[in-house]
């Protein structure tokens, strides 16, 4: 094709082409405001797809759950009976608004009830919620405000409260910080003791990991010994932590000299890192005893050091035992800690020759559970090549059994049956000729091994567990797919090209009830569902996977320009499996290809080498150098290969950008400059710039291996690129970019900028950025003009 017919593209009339993006932008406003709704406490309305995804909430002594049901206008909670397959209202909604506005003198909509937080109880019927900046309670018809968070059922309905303290099992004593230090008060009298005097600002008891330089997780870092008499806590250290400086050119506060926020963030190749002091502190005497070992660094998504496991307290109140990941993630070990002596017994340790991995991907949860009644631990491992689970005895750290084996990929750990010794997982990939990501369920004694499968079939199956990622943004940490009896699961059926449904099933699979079907009645017309593709990798003997988005008003007679829509990081595949929160991150990304595809783009995703859910071999290919993740060569084979599949599949105008995740867009221009012609580059991440705990130490290892980054390649740029950065982005510093411009100008290359001085949502990217995205790929992959200044709503 020549360059005169490149630039006529898929051409189309001004009235069409603002179609197209009203089309646009009503997709990515969905997706947007499923992001809040995933990543924010902020609730936005969805309008397309409602009840895409159960997130069950068990109530304690009961085979009944509460979740949400969403409406158009509103949602309610319902009520699910798995014994007597029965689900109806959880409460009286109608009556709790009329109580409630009476309480609080406020406006209450019965059919969007304006509460969070809500926990409910059974026998009596006993809801607690959170509105109006105040807790209540709504229990026999009447709702009540909690006076300090405490009334009579307090432990029923909240638990201990604040959040910021843990009381003891014997309920006498409460923990909390204050000043960098703990402090115990006693709960009848109020009295309260200063436990620890040498707490500091950036030397702080109890706190949380601080991955992006601040902590995600604010929950008190210290758990009680059984016997209410120690407590098992750490010491974040980062004082020596080098600071890294942002600018706010335009200050949060609407003042006008500009201000600098810095943050504690080493860097890979620094020498010092963030690191916990492990030690267990006498309440009575107020000792502090140390453990006898190294000082524990902070490791990716350790946000909670308790809270993920990393750490916990044995049976006889005196051993406890934490687990030790190294910088580079060449080893993790298991030590045992006696906090009467302080000395330390390595269990057992693994190693590897790239990276010892304890969770799915980068953004997941450690994915083992410590059993201190029994003393024994289930690991995670890829030892075998494999992702799988094994049993340890604590007393003597040997290994007691396997409990899964073999090619394929053990996943998320949902939940242990103790009496029954039984725990309830997803696995993918057992099922030969099967999209080896799609998940099932299935329940494994762990002494045998023996496999029962409940749910498996040519979909993706979600069975929620509060150690993924996903559910600590949903908002409901509390949900779990499995009942605490083990004899009943809420799963959600789906694939990316099939509307979800929610099942309840026994412990041996058998259907109970239809719990919930999507409700898809605000789907645009002509909906267009993506299409699920298998391809083979560059090196012509793998298989990848991937998914293709065509627009609404398709037609296969025409041709269409190609977009490469790709998440080019070593955290997690991007395709997705499910539809719509089923999908990669809850659904996070899911409408941004069908908001690209609407402005008259075929696009598609790859999931090439790289990546996590197949064999560590697979995850392996880019160790090293993070930025190779999710190897493009394999996108540009993949999409080869569909252009013989589909010849409306323009492949001489092909574009490629990233989904605020890698080095994709750059990166394509660079590496294929005679396949990719424009690119989209947004915070463009560098290794050597990304928090040691969150990227470069666990993917590339101490010594990186020899690449060139893009700063260093520039003189290949043949392509149209606009490059896109915020300012106040700590997590992929805006240097990086800069670093890039200086060598694009050095080198005499053309390109587009925009830097954003602001701070917008999660996501990455404003809506103006969204926009000249957009603009980008139409003027120059289509040869048409876009709308002059059409705007998307923030």
């Amino acid at each position: 094709m020549t360059k005169n017919n490149f630039l006529k593209g898929f051409s189309a009339s001004p009235e069409e082409i603002i179609a197209r993006y009203s089309r646009s932008k009503a997709l990515y406003q969905e997706g947007d405001n499923l992001m809040w709704n995933t990543m924010r406490s902020v609730k936005r309305p969805l309008n397309l797809a409602r009840n895409t995804t159960v997130l069950p909430v068990w109530i304690k002594e009961s085979e009944c759950f509460w979740y949400e049901r969403a409406f158009k206008e509103g949602r309610e909670y319902r009520l699910v009976d798995a014994k007597k397959s029965r689900n109806e209202c959880a409460f009286d909604h109608n009556l709790l608004a009329l109580e409630l506005k009476i309480a609080s003198g406020e406006i209450v909509n019965a059919h969007n009830l304006p509460i969070s937080e809500v926990k409910i109880s059974m026998n009596p019927l006993i809801v607690g919620f959170a509105a109006f900046d105040k807790r209540w309670t709504f229990k026999g018809g009447k709702v009540k405000e909690l006076i300090n968070g405490f009334d009579e059922v307090k432990e029923s309905v909240f638990g201990v409260l604040p959040s910021n303290s843990i009381t003891s099992p014997d309920g006498q004593k409460s923990v909390f910080t204050r000043d960098y230090n703990l402090w115990v008060r006693d709960v009848k009298s109020g009295i309260e003791r200063q436990l620890t005097q040498d707490g500091e600002e950036f030397y702080d008891y109890a706190a949380s990991g601080s991955s992006w330089g601040y902590s995600l997780i604010l929950d008190l870092q210290v758990r009680w010994s059984p016997d209410s008499k120690r407590l098992f806590t750490v010491q974040k250290d980062r004082r020596e932590v080098k600071d890294l400086s942002i600018m706010q050119y335009v200050p949060k506060d609407g003042s006008i000299r500009p201000k600098v926020d810095r943050y504690r963030i080493a860097f890979p190749g620094d020498k010092h890192v963030e690191e916990y002091r492990i030690l267990a502190i006498d309440v009575e005497s107020c000792q502090a005893q140390e453990a006898e070992y190294r000082r524990v660094p902070t490791t990716r998504n350790s946000a909670g050091f308790f809270q993920v496991d990393l750490g916990w307290w044995g049976k006889d109140s005196r051993k406890a035992y934490f687990i030790d990941v190294d910088r580079y993630y060449k080893f993790a070990r298991l030590v045992e800690f006696d906090t009467s002596t302080g000395n330390t017994r390595i269990l057992f340790e693994e190693q590897s020759d790239t990276r010892v991995s304890l969770f799915l991907n980068g953004d997941a949860l450690p994915n083992f559970l410590p059993l201190p009644e029994t003393n024994e631990l289930i690991w995670y491992s890829e030892r075998s090549g494999w992702a799988h689970f094994y049993l340890y005895d604590l007393t003597n750290g040997e290994l007691k059994s396997t409990v899964t084996s073999g090619e394929w990929v053990a996943r998320d750990l949902v939940r242990f049956d103790e009496t029954r010794r039984e725990i309830f997982i997803t696995t993918s990939g057992r099922v030969k000729g099967r999209d080896p990501y799609y998940r099932d369920l299935v329940r494994i004694n762990i002494d045998s091994g023996k496999i029962t499968t409940l749910v498996s079939s040519n979909h993706e199956y979600i069975t929620i567990t509060p150690r993924e990622i996903t559910g600590l943004f949903s908002g409901n940490m509390a949900a779990n797919g499995v009942s605490p009896s083990g004899d009943y699961a809420v799963v959600t059926r789906s694939k990316s090209d099939e509307a979800p449904v929610s099942l309840l099933i026994d412990r041996n699979g058998n259907n109970i009830m239809e719990v919930e079907k999507a409700d898809l009645t605000g789907l645009p017309k002509n909906w267009r569902w993506p299409e699920a593709v298998k391809m083979t990798a560059a090196d012509g003997k793998t298989d990848i996977y991937g998914v293709i988005y065509r627009p609404r008003n398709f037609d296969p007679r025409k041709s269409y320009p190609v977009i490469d829509h790709g998440f080019n990081v070593a955290d997690m595949p991007f395709a997705p499996k499910g539809s719509f929160t089923n999908a990669i991150g809850f659904g996070s990304f899911y409408y941004d290809p069908f908001a690209l595809a609407e402005l008259g783009f075929i696009v598609v995703q790859i999931d090439g080498r790289g990546t996590p859910y197949r064999s560590k071999a697979f995850m392996d290919e880019t160790y090293g150098w993070a930025n190779s993740s999710n190897m493009l060569s394999d996108h540009v084979a993949g999409i080869k290969e569909l252009g013989k599949r589909y010849p409306y599949m323009d492949i001489d105008r092909v574009g490629i950008t990233t989904a605020t995740g890698g080095a994709g867009g750059i990166l394509g221009l660079l590496e294929h400059p005679d396949f990719y012609k424009v690119g989209v580059q947004d915070t463009l991440p560098d290794s050597r710039m990304w928090g040691s705990t969150m990227w470069g130490d666990m993917y590339e290892g101490r010594t990186p291996t020899p690449n060139q980054h893009p700063e260093e390649m520039v003189e290949k740029l043949k392509g149209k690129l606009l490059i896109m950065h915020n300012m106040l982005d700590m997590a992929t510093p805006v240097a990086a970019t800069f670093r890039l411009v200086h060598a694009l100008q050095l080198a005499g290359k053309d390109f587009d900028l925009i830097v954003e001085p602001k701070p917008n949502n999660f996501r990455g990217l404003s809506p103006y950025q969204i926009r000249r995205a957009w603009d980008h790929m139409v003027r120059y992959l289509q040869g048409n003009e876009p709308p002059y200044e059409y705007k998307l709503d923030k």
